[in-house]
């Protein structure tokens, strides 16, 4: 297998490992997702998709890229590549298996899959 399908697999396990261990708040992101309060940006992380987000959804977006973003940094020092590529490679990965409506933040604008 070459490093660069090893580094994929390694992400989707990760990314995988992340949902599993906090099912909780996942099933929250997906709620928040599915009623268009939360979007996926094109760098691996999520943000709110309206101005003035509630208290709920902007803790929910800073707990969502706090975890994620402690993934992709152990990711990035173990394949020795810069953090904003193994979040690039996340975010394609996220927005290919985006749900029908969800909110996807496409050359800067929301854009609704």
């Amino acid at each position: 297998m070459t490093s660069f399908k090893k580094f994929i697999c390694v992400l989707s396990a990760a990314l995988t490992l992340g949902a599993a261990t906090s099912m909780a708040a996942d099933m929250d992101l997906a709620t928040a997702k599915k009623a268009g309060l939360i979007g996926e940006r094109s760098d691996g992380l999520v943000a709110a998709t309206l101005p003035n987000p509630s208290t709920e959804v902007t803790s929910l977006v800073n707990r969502t890229n706090k975890g994620r973003l402690m993934v992709y940094k152990e990711l990035a020092a173990k394949q020795g590549i810069p953090l904003e590529e193994v979040q690039k490679i996340a975010a394609k990965k996220i927005f290919n298996q985006a749900s029908s409506g969800e909110f996807l933040m496409i050359d800067g604008q929301w854009k609704q899959q």
